[in-house]
């Protein structure tokens, strides 16, 4: 929270920020998936039934980021949108991504990498929306105050539904927020062509994880 009279830092080079350090997370986190395979992955029905989980995650995640882009493209951060999702609870954008990212290290095979992935969103994002709700709350004031009071951070409270009868955005926003929400579904054929090179030696394998 800004001390009174000063203004939190705007959201822009968070959101800059907050990219940055996720593709420079991944990117560290490739030569560990890369020479890794999980105990379960000679168990092909133990195997199929987390990549098949994980890809449900992520059609949850991909869908559930496209449907809250539909309230807030064009608006975000300039209006206070509280209606569908939003309504639910205030950060459904971060707990969709949360749903992929859990289901990303499902589909690897290795329960280590879900919860690796698990643990350093759990760490990482709740900063994050510190600082775009101070800012939020230094821009809309009681407004976003009452809104905090009444919705939860994370966990949704389903009786708060609220679904407007007609909403205003833009559609290249909202072809964008899918276009890089569909991104996780690389990982699926990434990690199963991955999983040939081990069966085949083409790539060695260093750790066996569960």
């Amino acid at each position: 929270m800004s001390r009174p009279g000063e203004f939190p830092a705007p959201v822009k080079p968070l959101l800059k920020a907050r990219i940055r350090h996720t593709r420079l997370f991944f990117v560290a986190l490739l030569p560990f998936i890369f020479f890794s395979r999980g105990m379960l992955a000679d168990d092909q029905a133990a195997h199929a039934l987390m990549a098949w989980t994980g890809y449900l995650m992520v059609i949850v995640c991909v869908l559930g980021r496209g449907y809250c882009s539909a309230f807030i493209g064009g608006h975000k951060n300039e209006s206070l949108i509280a209606g569908g999702p939003f309504s639910l609870m205030r950060n459904p954008l971060y707990v969709f991504s949360f749903i992929g990212v859990t289901g990303i290290g499902l589909q690897s095979g290795m329960v280590t990498l879900a919860l690796l992935l698990t643990l350093c969103f759990m760490l990482y994002y709740p900063g994050v929306v510190a600082r775009e709700e101070a800012y939020l709350l230094h821009k809309f004031g009681d407004a976003y105050r009452d809104y905090m009071q009444r919705t939860p951070r994370w966990l949704p409270r389903w009786q708060n539904w609220i679904e407007p009868e007609n909403i205003s955005t833009q559609p290249r926003l909202f072809r964008e927020t899918l276009r890089d929400a569909s991104v996780f579904f690389a990982a699926f054929p990434i990690f199963e062509l991955l999983g040939t090179l081990h069966q085949q030696g083409v790539v060695p394998v260093y750790f066996r994880l569960p």
